[in-house]
């Protein structure tokens, strides 16, 4: 079973502990954080499985209530030591809540029965699953992913591209951003150079988000920039900035959007796009080169860039790309990469192999996903390691390559 998605409110510290408490089980999934009352009510949208919230948050038990009415999963909720009894029975009685506790919460002894009953949910309102509806005004078990590597030329823009397609085929509205300057995807998927992401910067609104996108089947994308100095103009943004990539994701999952994928270039904007994440894909060759270059991503992640993003340990996956027979092996790569890192590296979920029908099918703007039966198993074996298990693999049919502009 996928995740238990979370949102953690109150006040920094409490939520920080919380957190400390939740990022090594691999039964949860942080989507966010709520430090004050209107940031929580914004992040409900994301409808979270689960809400473990600190009363603190608010200034008495009448918005207290009303918040948690709002709650679609399981709430737990903490109370001050001083709430009397006929507040406790008022928070008891929101059919949300499962646990009211005072004073304190012993996270780590309550986890058990907090999956139970996000899990027992599940049965009960499977829209409350990891799974998006088609034509959801908001979206379930948000997954924001960067597509990323510190090595230049490792197919990053094929395998977020062919992932993207893979999810939306799957029926989860999906959003594929391009980072890149110039970007490479209108060539990968026979799309425009506009409109693109400047249109977002200059509109930073759902609107903004609907006017600057095109679309490949089933697929959103939103592409990059067209050039280096337009690149330059969103680097020096804040997360908090209307037009930054954070603001662009949550935009995104406001307006409906279960899966977000940020194809991330080797530097420029891959640090924003990061802070914007709740998982990341390195997408590798298989070459000590590349094990290395890996291995600099990950302690980049985990230590340069540790408290400015909520990717967890488990978050991080590797697919290794353009494999080909009598080549490094997988298990080979790992334990490279391991050795370098001084202790486990994240877990190698896919090998993709070398195709020469995917570089043709770019070439011709098309997509790699229909033009080899070989890569498109290997992408759906990453669609289930990252979305959860998919039906099953389409066979080779003929190419999207569609374009439209939302109006």
């Amino acid at each position: 079973m996928s995740e238990v998605t979370v949102l953690l409110a109150g006040p920094p510290q409490r939520v920080m502990g919380w957190y400390s408490a939740l990022m090594n089980d691999a039964r949860f999934r942080v989507l966010s954080f709520a430090t004050d009352p209107n940031d929580f009510q914004a992040k409900l949208a994301a409808r979270p499985e689960v809400v473990i919230l600190d009363a603190a948050l608010f200034p008495g038990p009448r918005p207290l209530l009303e918040a948690l009415t709002k709650v679609a999963g399981v709430a737990y909720v903490l109370l001050p030591l001083q709430a009397d009894a006929t507040v406790r029975e008022q928070v008891a009685a929101i059919p949300a809540v499962k646990g009211v506790f005072v004073g304190d919460i012993n996270l780590l002894e309550a986890l058990g029965d907090i999956y139970a009953a996000a899990t027992a949910r599940r049965t009960q309102a499977p829209d409350l699953a990891w799974a998006a509806r088609e034509g959801a005004s908001v979206v379930t078990g948000l997954r924001i992913l960067t597509v990323w590597n510190q090595a230049g030329g490792t197919g990053k823009s094929t395998v977020a591209a062919a992932l993207a397609l893979e999810a939306a085929r799957r029926g989860l509205p999906t959003l594929l951003v391009g980072l890149g300057a110039p970007d490479p995807l209108p060539l990968h998927l026979g799309l425009e150079a506009v409109p693109n992401i400047m249109g977002w910067a200059a509109n930073p609104t759902r609107e903004g988000l609907k006017g600057a996108l095109q679309k490949v089947g089933d697929l959103m994308v939103l592409v990059g920039f067209p050039d280096v100095i337009a690149e330059a103009r969103m680097m020096g943004l804040r997360p908090e900035d209307p037009a930054s990539l954070n603001q662009l994701a949550m935009t995104a999952a406001y307006g409906g959007f279960a899966v977000v994928i940020f194809d991330a270039p080797p530097e420029g904007l891959a640090p924003m796009a990061i802070s914007a994440s709740n998982s990341l894909l390195l997408v590798a060759r298989p070459t000590v080169a590349d094990a290395w270059c890996s291995v600099e991503a990950v302690r980049t992640v985990a230590e340069r860039l540790a408290g400015q993003h909520r990717i967890p340990p488990e978050g991080i996956l590797v697919a290794l790309n353009r494999v080909r027979s009598g080549g490094m092996s997988a298990g080979e790569w790992h334990a490279a990469a391991s050795r370098a890192l001084g202790r486990p590296f994240p877990p190698v979920v896919a090998t993709i192999p070398e195709d020469p029908a995917v570089e043709e099918a770019q070439n011709a703007g098309k997509s790699p996903l229909h033009a080899s039966d070989h890569v498109a198993r290997a992408i759906h074996v990453l669609a289930d390691a990252l979305f959860g298990k998919g039906g099953a693999v389409p066979e080779r049919r003929g190419i999207f390559n569609i374009r439209i502009r939302l109006r």
